[in-house]
């Protein structure tokens, strides 16, 4: 393997190192039960030290994708760990089941109404005016930490519902009570790499590629609900049917 590859990412070399092991294992290029190549064919395969494949080694053993045996070698584990992955939502109905599936823990809240960011990153020409509050959370499965948000949402609407969009995530109660009025409901998916907030609250390694939705709904032609998510990439799926145009124009 050239060593380009490895220049071409900012990451330390153990990690990038990991990455790929990771995928060998879960694209099962190295099945379960399966002895891995010695340290020597690693070293000659990826062109990095010894040291280096044991600290990448070591992180695969702590997440119990791979135990060693003493005399024997490193072996893929029999019973690999499930990987917690859920659909990206196309639908706002699909948002809203996402969204019940996941706790919720505040890590910011705005003490006073703040406007909507000046640049949402998305086509809006919907009404951006009014009052917002702001909420910061990260969001968790029974596996950890699973979304980040920064979430804007009406400050009347809000404090209506203070109670529950203090615990709860948003989109479920906006849905339960104004689902029916929404007028625009709109989403973009990007491929970001994870900055140091979110990087933290997500726990892995900063820069790591993140799934960053953004979106929006309206009441009427003004805009009550903003949020910027980012769902690490190896948490999320997506499903399309290719030919459900087709089957809709029948």
């Amino acid at each position: 393997m050239s060593p380009k590859l490895f220049s071409r990412s900012p990451q330390p070399l153990y990690l990038q190192a990991a990455a790929i092991f990771r995928a060998n294992i879960h694209n099962r290029h190295w099945l379960p039960g399966q002895r891995i190549p010695p340290l020597e064919s690693l070293m000659e395969t990826y062109g990095i030290s010894r040291a280096t494949l044991r600290q990448a080694l070591g992180l695969l053993e702590a997440d119990a994708l791979i135990h060693r045996s003493r005399g024997a070698g490193t072996f893929v584990s029999k019973a690999l760990p499930a990987r917690p992955t859920l659909l990206i939502p196309k639908t706002w109905a699909e948002t809203v089941e996402l969204s019940n599936q996941l706790g919720t823990v505040s890590l910011v809240q705005s003490d006073a109404d703040v406007p909507l960011p000046e640049v949402l990153g998305m086509e809006c020409r919907a009404r951006r005016d009014g009052r917002f509050q702001f909420l910061c959370r990260v969001h968790t499965t029974e596996a950890g930490p699973f979304c980040y948000s920064e979430v804007y949402v009406d400050s009347g609407l809000f404090r209506k519902h203070r109670a529950r969009m203090q615990k709860e995530t948003v989109a479920p109660v906006l849905d339960q009570y104004y689902g029916s009025q929404l007028t625009q409901a709109h989403q973009v998916l990007n491929i970001i790499q994870a900055g140091k907030e979110s990087a933290e609250a997500l726990q892995i390694p900063v820069s790591s590629p993140v799934a960053e939705i953004r979106r929006f709904a309206c009441l009427e032609d003004r805009v009550i609900y903003y949020a910027r998510l980012e769902f690490p990439f190896h948490n999320m799926s997506m499903q399309f049917d290719l030919l459900g145009e087709r089957k809709c124009g029948k």
